[in-house]
């Protein structure tokens, strides 16, 4: 068996597809405890009927989204009355991870209302699919197409966010459940363009543009890049095509990625990734509120793609930062569970910035919207690791209740006796990407758990 997903405790969008086990259909069908099924039931409310999950669950509903050119063609088509295409979302939490937690369910289950609702999904990923292979972080559909026009105006192909990486493994795992060869096509012209879109380095870029448009305007976007999975992402599908596609080329993308990690770690005692490095390797600002200090949350995306190698590849080299990291993860804690996004790969101190790029005291003061602090996923891996929130040994079953999943672009949140209460009072959520990052949270924690490979580093 390749790839399990017990070795990626935090990363279920990963962790539902990487792993090749996961697509061989049960013998026993396993129901659904009550809290998952109504988890479940109100994602499947949510979907469109021509598949695809938009921003709210009323079709009526218009937002804009927040890329620039989907906020301009809004603006624009508005004026006229042109604005009736339904926005579909791309970027995790939404329509590729959704689709790939149903598959994961029906197999489970064996109901086909799952699989029927995975299929809408894949068969508009399929027509929406772009001409370089790949996908847009929100793209616009009239029924079960993409709008004609977009294809004119899209202004490149997403890869982070896991919208292109994880559009390919929901595609590949459908093919595995169903047989029919439009999903595997699809999932093969993307990693075309994963494969395409690796820089010389090994790392991938946030997005895929093509060259004209790289010579005519440079872009940090086109750098090597950790923020949102985008190298991560483009890792843990190659491993999935290797396997599942009989494509030896994605592994060795696969490790050439790893081997980049390896790279550009920062030294210890903070031992973490940057989110944004420069065409030489070296951290950079990304945007202009997002510094050049190191980042936790893709500092947990990155040990679980070495891990993901360690286990493919039976190199457990790929397995040597994780004593080194997890140590400066144990140690800059905010609070139990709780961690800033960036931290200073000098100071360890957390980093917070405005809208202008100015650094302020706190969170409070920062660029809102935006993940400045949370749980990252990060109390999961630890759980798998044998440890503890605090990075304190404890029995690896005993941790597994510890565990705190979450799907990429799920940044969790600092979590006390007040935020836990709030959320088991709330009423159900009209966001469907709400809806999505519950239901993949509570079939996770129903996932078996030991301890991975990587493991066996950590000093306890």
């Amino acid at each position: 068996m390749y790839y399990p997903l017990r070795f990626f405790p935090s990363a279920i969008f990963f962790a539902l597809v990487v792993y090749g086990g996961l697509f061989n259909r049960s013998t026993h069908a396993q129901a659904l405890s009550p809290a998952v099924s109504e988890a479940f039931n109100s994602l499947l409310a949510c979907e469109r009927s021509d598949g695809g999950w938009m921003y709210a669950c009323d079709r009526s509903a218009r937002v804009a989204g927040f890329t620039t050119v989907m906020k301009r063609a809004e603006r624009l088509a508005g004026i006229l009355g042109f604005a009736t295409w339904d926005l579909i979302v791309l970027r995790s939490p939404g329509t590729p991870a959704s689709g790939l937690l149903l598959v994961r369910t029906y197999q489970r289950t064996h109901e086909e209302k799952y699989l029927a609702a995975a299929r809408r999904a894949g068969d508009l990923l399929v027509n929406m699919q772009l001409s370089s292979g790949g996908w847009f972080s929100e793209m616009p559909a009239y029924g079960n197409r993409l709008a004609w026009w977009f294809r004119w105006i899209a202004p490149g192909t997403t890869l982070d966010d896991d919208v292109t990486s994880g559009s390919a493994r929901f595609l590949v795992a459908l093919w595995e459940v169903t047989g029919e060869t439009r999903y595997k096509d699809a999932a093969n012209r993307a990693f075309d363009l994963l494969l395409k879109a690796q820089l010389s380095s090994g790392a991938w870029p946030l997005t895929w543009r093509p060259a004209w448009r790289r010579f005519l305007r440079t872009s940090f976007e086109d750098w090597p890049s950790l923020n949102d999975a985008a190298t991560t992402g483009p890792i843990q599908a190659c491993l999935v095509g290797a396997r599942s596609l009989n494509r030896p080329e994605l592994l060795q993308a696969a490790k050439r990625g790893g081997a980049w990690l390896l790279q550009v770690r920062n030294a210890a005692p903070n031992a973490g990734w940057a989110q944004q490095y420069d065409e030489e390797g070296r951290p950079a600002p990304g945007r202009r509120f997002e510094p050049s200090g190191l980042a936790t949350w893709e500092s947990r995306h990155a040990l679980e793609a070495l891990q993901a190698l360690a286990e493919a590849t039976g190199d457990k080299s790929f397995c040597a930062p994780f004593p080194e990291t997890i140590d400066w993860l144990k140690r800059s804690a905010l609070s139990p569970g709780c961690w800033a996004r960036f931290y200073s790969a000098d100071t360890n101190a957390p980093v917070y910035m405005d809208q202008q790029g100015r650094f302020v005291a706190s969170a409070e003061q920062a660029k809102r919207p935006y993940n400045w602090t949370g749980d990252f996923g990060i109390p999961a891996l630890f759980a798998q690791l044998g440890l503890d929130p605090t990075g304190i040994p404890v029995n690896t079953s005993a941790a597994a209740h510890l565990a705190t999943w979450h799907l990429p672009g799920d940044a969790g949140r600092c979590r006390n006796a007040a935020t836990e209460e709030r959320e088991e009072n709330a009423p159900p959520s009209s966001s469907p990407r709400t809806r999505i990052k519950r239901a993949a949270t509570l079939f996770g924690l129903h996932e078996p758990s030991s301890a991975p490979v990587c493991a066996a580093t950590i000093t306890k």
